[in-house]
């Protein structure tokens, strides 16, 4: 499904990936780990196409989408929860979700029941405005405007960071039950060591802009986790 390949980028003069390579498979959950600062958001927005690629290549069904705008890799299938949300303050909850459908490969102005059935509270808020929810209630809400394009690939960059413990047990049952579905693969950045474990299949750990570890969850060992993770 992806597959990215010695991808180098940065910002200005400074290269924060080198030589990056991963693959997700179908119905796959990828987490993505290591400290503050190795690259794990700069290869998101990356693999968004947010960033261009000074080297290497990022291939998507198939498909070599390394210069591609990140709309056209959007519109291939590819639906992308940034770190902060990055939902629209001054739009209601139900333009931010329609937004989403701008991603969906056919022109449609229905949002997918199944986008909002895994957001219940959502449908209750949809004449708010975006920017008076909680943090938590927003993170729902990028993750709902990200599924109303039925993306194959979704991209989740601390989907957790700064919500409340009962948010972050419902994306936890969120990714899960996509995972159940097999529908929609995930590339998952999270600092919860607990959480990843909770969810994912494979592992990459990134240090200094470069792949240092992978494998599966039995293989995610104690002196793993202190070599690379623990700070």
């Amino acid at each position: 499904m992806l597959a990215v390949q010695q991808l180098e980028a940065g910002y200005g003069e400074s290269i924060i990936l080198r030589n990056v390579s991963l693959k997700v498979a179908p119905g796959q959950v990828v987490c993505l780990l290591g400290r503050n600062g190795v690259g794990k958001t700069t290869l998101i927005k990356s693999i968004m196409g947010l960033l261009k690629a000074r080297k290497g290549t990022v291939v998507y069904n198939n498909s070599n989408l390394t210069k591609s705008a990140p709309g056209v890799r959007a519109k291939s299938g590819i639906g992308y929860v940034p770190q902060g949300r990055e939902i629209f303050p001054q739009l209601t909850v139900y333009e931010n979700v329609l937004l989403g459908l701008e991603a969906a490969k056919t022109k449609t102005r229905d949002i997918p029941p199944e986008a909002i059935a895994k957001f219940p509270v959502l449908p209750t808020m949809y004449e708010r405005r975006g920017g008076d929810l909680s943090g938590g209630q927003q993170q729902q809400l990028a993750f709902a405007r990200a599924l109303a394009s039925k993306p194959e690939l979704l991209l989740l960059d601390e989907p957790c960071e700064g919500i409340q413990p009962s948010i972050v047990d419902d994306i936890r049952d969120v990714i899960r039950a996509i995972k159940a579905e097999g529908q929609t693969a995930i590339l998952l950045v999270e600092q919860s060591l607990e959480f990843v474990k909770s969810v994912g299949d494979y592992f990459y750990i990134l240090e200094k802009g470069a792949v240092a570890w992978e494998g599966g969850l039995d293989d995610l060992d104690e002196e793993t986790i202190r070599m690379y993770l623990t700070v």
